[in-house]
């Protein structure tokens, strides 16, 4: 199993992140997930968790959430770079 590039492909990281406020009754904690494209339609990475902090907003939620999908971008990009791939532009 593994991902096919062909010698002239993009390699644009797309990222989606979301999460639901509250969405455990019993702890009120929320949860929140991203997912990460390469080449616009391979998905690469995931996640899904359940939140330490008990978020008092959404806009906290989201900006939570946000935050750790950027994370796992920077750290693809970081390792495409070592690879020797390149990002010149911000879509």
């Amino acid at each position: 199993m593994g991902l096919w590039y062909p010698k002239d492909t993009d390699f644009e990281l797309t990222a989606f992140s979301d999460s639901d406020h509250a969405g455990c009754l019993d702890s009120c904690k929320s949860t929140s997930g991203g997912i990460q494209f390469l080449g616009g339609d391979k998905l690469v990475s995931w996640s899904s968790k359940k939140q330490d902090c008990t978020s008092m907003s959404s806009v906290e939620l989201e900006y939570v959430s946000l935050s750790a999908c950027c994370t796992q971008v920077l750290w693809m990009r970081t390792q495409l770079t070592d690879y020797g791939f390149y990002f010149d532009k911000i879509p």
